[in-house]
C-alpha cells in the first residue's frame, strides 16, 4: 500500500487533531507496526493537504501520547512506538497536573485493582513467579542495608504481582498507576524507615499468597495501600499541600524513569527481580 493510499485528505476539525487520529487508526490498525518509520514533515504535508507546521504539531501531540517517537540525525524522523502503559500513563499524568485526581481516588483505584491482582495471582502463580518475588524482597533488603530508598523494588513487587496474573491489561493498568505513585515518592520521600516498614508488608504478602490465603493477602494489600495514602497525605500537608490534590499543577511528574528502571529489572533473565 502507497503512502497516498494510507494518508487521505483532511475532514473539516482541526487540521492537527485529523492528523493525530489518522496515525493512530493506522497504528490499531496494524497497517503501521513498532519500528515502522513516518514519511518526513514535507511528504505528510502533501499527502494530508496542508502545512509542514501543522504536521509538525500533530507529531508532537503523537509523541506526547507515547504512540511515536522522533529520532534526531541523519537517519533520523517519527517512528512508530510501541504502544504499551505509556499511553495509560500520559492519561494518568495529565488528569493528575489537572487537579482531577486526589490521592484518594488513587488509592481508592489501587484498593480495587490490586485486590483482584491478588486472587488472580494467588491461582496462577507457579514456582518460578515466587522465586522472582522473593528476589524482589531479597534485593530490596540489601538496599535498605546500604541506607538506600525502596522505590525500585517496591515497584518491582507489584509488578511481579501483577505479571502473576498472567493477564497483561493488569500489568498495563498497574505499571501506569505505579508511575504516578513512584513520582510522588520520588516528591515526597517518605524516608528509609518507612521504605523498611513497606519491606515487612511485601514480605507478609509473599507468605500469605505461598500459603494460598488470599483474604489474609487482600486484607494486608488494603491496609498497606492505606497506609502509605496517609504517609503521602501527611507530607504533603508539611511540604504545604492542603487541598488533597495528586499533583500540583506546577509540580513537574517525573515520567515512568523509576518505573522503566524497576521493569528493566523485572526482564533479567535468571534475576527478575
Amino acid at each position: 500500500m502507497t503512502n497516498a493510499e494510507l494518508f487521505k485528505p483532511l475532514e473539516s476539525k482541526r487540521a492537527f487533531e485529523a492528523i493525530s487520529e489518522q496515525i493512530k487508526d493506522l497504528i490499531y490498525t496494524g497497517q503501521l507496526n513498532p519500528g515502522d518509520r513516518l514519511p518526513g514533515e514535507r511528504e505528510l504535508a502533501a499527502l494530508f493537504k496542508t502545512g509542514r507546521m501543522v504536521v509538525r504539531e500533530s507529531l508532537r501531540m503523537l509523541e506526547q501520547s507515547g504512540f511515536i517517537y522522533i529520532k534526531s540525525g541523519y537517519k533520523g524522523g517519527a517512528f512508530v512506538k510501541h504502544v504499551g502503559s505509556d499511553v495509560m500513563t500520559g492519561s494518568i499524568v495529565d488528569l493528575a497536573k489537572l487537579g482531577r485526581i486526589s490521592l484518594e481516588q488513587l488509592t481508592e483505584a489501587r484498593i480495587e485493582i490490586e485486590s483482584a491482582i491478588v486472587g488472580l495471582a494467588a491461582k496462577r502463580m507457579d514456582e518460578q513467579d515466587f522465586e522472582q518475588l522473593w528476589k524482589n524482597i531479597e534485593y530490596s533488603e540489601q538496599m535498605i542495608a546500604q541506607g538506600k530508598m525502596l522505590r525500585e523494588g517496591n515497584i518491582s513487587f507489584h509488578l511481579l504481582l501483577a505479571r502473576g496474573t498472567r493477564n497483561y491489561l493488569l500489568e498495563v493498568i498497574i505499571e501506569s498507576v505505579m508511575n504516578v505513585v513512584d513520582s510522588l515518592a520520588e516528591q515526597l520521600k517518605p524516608g528509609i524507615r518507612y521504605s523498611a516498614k513497606i519491606l515487612d508488608t511485601h514480605k507478609a504478602i509473599y507468605e500469605a499468597l505461598r500459603r494460598k490465603d488470599v483474604e489474609s493477602a487482600r486484607k494486608l494489600m488494603r491496609g498497606h495501600l492505606v497506609d502509605v495514602r496517609s504517609r503521602f497525605l501527611s507530607l504533603s500537608h508539611k511540604a504545604g499541600s492542603e487541598d488533597g490534590a495528586l499533583v500540583r499543577r506546577e509540580d513537574r511528574l517525573s515520567g515512568d524513569g523509576g518505573v522503566r528502571a524497576a521493569r528493566a529489572r523485572t526482564k533479567q533473565k535468571g534475576r527478575e527481580v
